[in-house]
């Protein structure tokens, strides 16, 4: 019954979605079998232009599923060798509920300042003026639950098959196609329409 409700509610936001999106053109199915329950996962890197761009689009598709929608940072673009680093420190701000703010304290340094992230330093500095001490976010960043997590990341990333970013994974099956958008009047709502239409596929 709850998923028929989704599925409706979703219907009556984007009332002719379903028959807009092509597979093989606005996404591509990557599995056989999906997850469990409805989810999002974007892959991303807060060293990635694209991902910087596409950040409003994000919150966006965070705010419309909440429940389904997650993001996971990926180490591959290492600038200065700092890729892995910057996923402990996603995996940080996550233990720590502190997403947004760090989120939005990183993408502001790397790009609207120009003023990329390089070193432990740099990282602290960033979790200092979030409310974090530098002693504590120094213990913190190499826990055993931080490099946990920040390699499931990584894993996951793999198992997708995710090599460019930002990636969009919907139920674990299927892959959002961005430049089957390209010719959208309205990238930001076709994107977000066609999320939501995979949720329930």
């Amino acid at each position: 019954m709850k998923k028929w409700l989704f599925a409706l509610a979703a219907l009556m936001m984007f009332p002719v979605a379903a028959q807009q999106f092509e597979e093989g053109v606005h996404y591509e199915v990557i599995a056989e079998e999906g997850t469990d329950k409805p989810q999002i996962t974007e892959f991303f890197s807060f060293y990635c232009g694209a991902c910087y761009r596409f950040e409003p689009i994000a919150q966006a598709m965070a705010e419309q599923y909440p429940e389904a929608f997650e993001k996971q940072h990926v180490s591959f673009i290492n600038y200065k060798g700092q890729g892995p680093m910057m996923n402990q420190a996603w995996a940080l701000a996550q233990q720590l509920d502190k997403e947004k703010e760090i989120s939005a304290a990183i993408f502001q340094r790397n790009f609207a300042q120009g003023n990329m992230i390089g070193s432990m330093e740099d990282f602290a500095a960033i979790f200092a003026t979030n409310g974090v001490a530098e002693e504590d976010f120094k213990k913190m960043i190499n826990s055993f639950a931080v490099r946990g997590m920040a390699n499931k990341m990584d894993r996951e990333a793999s198992n997708y098959g995710v090599n460019s970013t930002p990636t969009f994974i919907i139920n674990g099956k299927y892959r959002l196609l961005t430049q089957g958008f390209a010719d959208s009047s309205n990238f930001a709502d076709d994107f977000i329409a066609a999320a939501g239409y995979l949720l329930e596929k």
